[in-house]
């Protein structure tokens, strides 16, 4: 679960004062019943298990909160998938004289699906250290990038953001793509003895840029641009390596008949 999180003006800070929906809260309105305290699993109604997988709280026009779990996508083999779902459930924040609280908003199971963390169909790691990141938009809207790792053949990492939106009227998330962000081969390097490695060692820090006006109609699109830049090591001509450096940025545009950034 992230650190308690406030944003004000765009910038994430803890707030040690508010904690977030306990697990047991998130998985108990995600399958509609009571769970155990330290439960971080519960059965759907549908029969597939749900998995807690990670918190935040955000302000826009007020203090929100969000606990997401992840199932196998409908169609999956529910051992192995190859896919997995969203669920989120959204509190907003209370406030009395003596205390901040949470009230449950909505349950929602997202529209359409992301990849898997490893082989064995399990949700892809989030990278909890560099937290979330966030930008608050005109009315009570959000956009949000989580950095998630999955793990591949001999070691292999790679890393991508998952861009969701939320909207508070409708009170909805969206799930808005996965933006490559970096990988980590050097697991598959040989031996010091064996001479250099080869293998890149990459990753990207998510920026959510200013949303400047379109030429054509002079007003700013409804959701900003996105831009991940690279540090580290990348693969270059004759098969070695080489840094980073800004041929490797790339800037993601929200595309509306899609709903994904691209």
């Amino acid at each position: 679960m992230s650190a308690a999180l406030t944003l004000q003006g765009g910038d994430a800070k803890a707030d040690p004062d508010v904690v977030l929906p306990s697990v047991a809260t998130v998985m108990g309105a995600i399958c509609g019943r009571p769970v155990g305290p330290d439960a971080r699993t519960c059965r759907m109604k549908d029969g597939r298990a749900a998995e807690y997988w990670y918190g935040a709280m955000f302000a826009t026009d007020q203090g929100w909160a969000v606990g997401f779990a992840t199932l196998p996508a409908p169609g999956q083999d529910p051992q192995a998938p190859d896919a997995r779902a969203l669920v989120a459930a959204t509190f907003a924040q209370t406030q009395t004289a003596s205390r901040t609280g949470w009230v449950l908003r909505d349950v929602q199971a997202l529209p359409g699906q992301i990849g898997t963390g490893n082989r064995n169909g399990d949700a892809p790691e989030v990278d909890d250290s560099l937290g979330p990141v966030f930008k608050p938009l005109p009315g009570g809207r959000l956009v949000m990038g989580l950095r998630t790792t999955a793990f591949g053949m001999e070691g292999a990492q790679t890393f991508s953001f998952l861009v969701l939106r939320f909207t508070p009227a409708p009170l909805r998330w969206r799930l808005s793509g996965e933006l490559p962000a970096g990988s980590d081969e050097t697991a598959g390097c040989g031996a010091p003895e064996d001479g250099p490695c080869n293998l890149g060692a990459s990753e990207g820090r998510l920026e959510i840029l200013a949303e400047a006006a379109d030429r054509a109609s002079g007003t700013p699109p409804a959701w900003p641009p996105l831009r991940v830049t690279l540090t580290g090591t990348v693969p270059g001509p004759a098969g070695k390596v080489r840094p980073a450096d800004a041929r490797d940025a790339r800037t993601f545009r929200f595309d509306e008949a899609a709903g994904l950034y691209r």
